[in-house]
């Protein structure tokens, strides 16, 4: 997701308190320029673009599930935490979800709207397309993340991005394949069942750990009343933090249980995602997404 540094439009609203809350580019005339890519900045997704215009606020969460965990807690397996979990965001093939969005970057803490549209199917069909707007709902960037690719349109500075989708790995922890990044945003994950997961139960939750491939651990933390994993933090080898992703507000749509809030931290930055509204499968759901031919081309490695 691109960040830039340039200026923004003036029209800054003040922020509502809310609930519970450098590869080279080529032109597209052929041309070569050495334009570095911000390290931080490829895939939280030109979310800190534009401001956005103040909305009204209200409750994030209107139909709360209330649940207790089953009489089994906290004597679940590996296996059965692993399966129920899977079974829980099963039902979800697609999704769309709009609303607010605040990106923490360098310092600086911007607000925008969001329109998401997400494919999961499982299969290399998977998709998702990202709306980041403006002030009067003015669109400054739109997204493409496929089974295989990462392509953002800045409309602002008519700038193409494109790399694979593995590079989503170093700025959203575990996005890197396949589905993963659309998942994580609807706060979705699941525990793969081809780890090798350990589990901890605490007071309430199960913590658990497997090794990476690259080195490192991952952590998630599983809701036995919800069967929904709402936190999942990565560790690299020396044991340092590297990656977070947390799920909260969760609420009850079209009979699925879904969080309204999710946050994704990559170092110092962060976006957080206020999906004020959800349709689980919608039958109308587009994915639109048409390439520019006319921007400039950058390369992410």
């Amino acid at each position: 997701m691109i960040l830039h540094h340039a200026p923004l439009p003036s029209g800054r609203c003040p922020r509502s308190e809310r609930r519970g809350s450098s590869s080279p580019c080529t032109r597209s005339t052929g041309t070569v320029s050495r334009h570095p890519v911000p390290g931080h900045a490829a895939l939280l997704l030109t979310l800190a673009l534009l401001i956005s215009a103040c909305g009204p606020t209200r409750p994030l969460v209107q139909d709360a599930p209330d649940a207790t965990p089953d009489a089994t807690f906290p004597g679940h397996s590996v296996a059965q935490i692993v399966a129920a979990v899977g079974a829980a965001v099963a039902p979800v093939a697609a999704a769309a979800a709009d609303g607010r969005l605040t990106v923490v970057m360098g310092g600086r803490t911007e607000d925008a709207t969001h329109s998401l549209r997400a494919r999961l199917t499982g299969t290399a069909a998977d998709s998702l397309t990202l709306v980041v707007r403006g002030p009067l709902g003015i669109e400054g960037a739109r997204a493409l993340v496929t089974a295989t690719e990462f392509v953002a349109a800045d409309r602002i500075n008519r700038r193409l991005y494109v790399g694979p989708v593995t590079a989503a790995e170093r700025y959203v922890p575990g996005a890197g394949s396949p589905a993963t990044l659309a998942r994580a945003v609807l706060g979705l994950l699941a525990p793969d069942p081809a780890e090798a997961w350990t589990v901890t139960p605490t007071d309430s939750t199960y913590l658990l750990r497997a090794p990476l491939a690259v080195g490192g651990t991952r952590e998630m933390t599983v809701d036995p009343a919800l069967w929904r994993v709402v936190r999942v933090r990565d560790f690299d080898a020396g044991g340092a933090l590297v990656g977070e992703q947390e799920a909260s507000a969760f609420d009850t749509v079209d009979g699925v249980v879904l969080p309204r809030r999710v946050r994704l931290r990559a170092g110092a930055d962060e976006a957080v995602f206020e999906h004020r509204s959800l349709g689980v499968n919608p039958a109308d759901l587009r994915l639109r997404f048409t390439r520019p031919t006319d921007y400039e081309i950058i390369d992410l490695p």
